[in-house]
């Protein structure tokens, strides 16, 4: 059985494994973008798709916060309805931040690299 590298390609193991052509030393991956463009596109799907998937359980959930606003009588119930109702919209917001993301950069936080994203503005009573 003869050997089908011997004599057309003589680059080291190394160098078949690269993406870099050897005649042109250009990357031969190069259509398919940068290995950040690719991670940012990646990041950009993944925040999507999750700002997607919060956002109707989101809508149910304020909906019914408004209703049982709307109904109850207590005030003491109607100010934690509205700290609840607050803590949507912030949840919002973020969801928001996540569906006009246009730049990738993070942030370190406690030895944990995060997605960074604009915090929202919260609303006071």
């Amino acid at each position: 059985m003869e050997n089908r590298r011997s004599g057309e390609d003589r680059r080291s193991a190394k160098d078949r494994r690269s993406g870099t052509d050897r005649r042109s030393r250009k990357d031969r991956r190069s259509g398919w973008g940068p290995i950040k463009d690719q991670r940012f596109q990646g990041v950009l799907k993944a925040t999507t798709t999750v700002s997607h998937l919060f956002a109707q359980p989101l809508t149910v959930i304020t909906g019914y916060v408004d209703l049982l606003t709307e109904s109850t009588k207590e005030e003491n119930t109607k100010e934690k309805l509205f700290i609840v109702k607050n803590q949507l919209e912030v949840i919002n917001q973020y969801l928001n931040s996540l569906r006009n993301l246009r730049e990738y950069k993070t942030v370190d936080f406690a030895g944990v690299t995060l997605l960074d994203i604009d915090p929202p503005e919260t609303k006071k009573e």
